[in-house]
């Protein structure tokens, strides 16, 4: 099917068309991952579900040569560059098999401090009753220094197509390929893997084939019976890795 994707944030977005077969929506818990191809014409995407929290180390000056962009990072750059962040901001983090990035995925291209919400509605159930279903998130992501790396929420596809728009414009859609919830880890959202259906842009957004959501704080559904319409934003974070070539 072809999906008409909309301006998010007020943001400049690209032309894009993405075709996508076999794709499910879902919850955040949901899993199933569509094919997806970029027509530089048109910008068509399906969207979000993700988080953010701060983990990393404070900005040493030193640049990355390990990978992603090796310009300067300023908090205010439009680029989503750490090449000002210290080696230790781009390491690929120790997550369970389930998640893990494919040999071939590449290395950390960006590694953004995720906090904002995931948004829930309440629906009515085919079998009359109710249940909180997951909109999207609303995030901020931002680098080591401060600034912000990407911004982080549903595209027009739904809640199982997370996107993440740099300032610049550049952009990555992904789905989501796995879910892993850690000891203990019940009362927050899960760590994710999710793989990039489409990019656009010329910034390093553009490059990300794979996404890591890990170390999620909060965001789960509110418990208990809802009134059918109601909404609520439930605030979280979570830390977010970009890997590529």
């Amino acid at each position: 099917m072809v999906l008409a994707r909309l301006s998010k944030n007020g943001f400049p977005v690209l032309p894009l068309t993405l075709v996508l077969a076999g794709c499910s929506g879902g919850s955040d818990n949901g899993s199933g991952g569509p094919d997806a191809s970029k027509d530089t014409s048109t910008h068509d995407v399906s969207a979000s579900d993700a988080t953010g929290q701060d983990t990393g180390a404070t900005d040493t000056g030193n640049s990355d040569t390990a990978t992603g962009d090796t310009g300067s990072n300023d908090s205010g750059s439009s680029d989503a560059s750490d090449g000002g962040c210290p080696p230790s901001w781009l390491m690929p983090p120790s997550v369970d098999p389930s998640i893990a990035v494919p040999s071939d995925g590449g290395g950390v291209l960006a590694h953004g401090a995720g906090s904002g919400t995931q948004n829930y509605a309440c629906d009515v159930t085919l079998d009359g009753g109710t249940s909180w279903t997951l909109t999207g998130p609303t995030a901020t992501l931002d680098d080591c220094t401060g600034g912000v790396l990407a911004h982080h929420f549903a595209s027009d596809g739904g809640a199982a197509f997370p996107e993440w728009q740099a300032p610049d414009g550049t952009y990555v859609v992904g789905h989501k390929l796995a879910a892993f919830t850690p000891d203990g880890g019940a009362a927050s959202v899960p760590w994710l893997l999710l793989q990039a259906v489409t990019t656009g842009g010329t910034g390093t957004l553009a490059q990300v084939a794979y996404v890591q959501r890990l170390d999620t704080d909060g965001g789960v559904a509110p418990a208990g019976v809802c009134e059918a319409g109601a909404t609520q934003d439930v605030t979280y974070t979570a830390d977010y890795y970009f890997y590529g070539p």
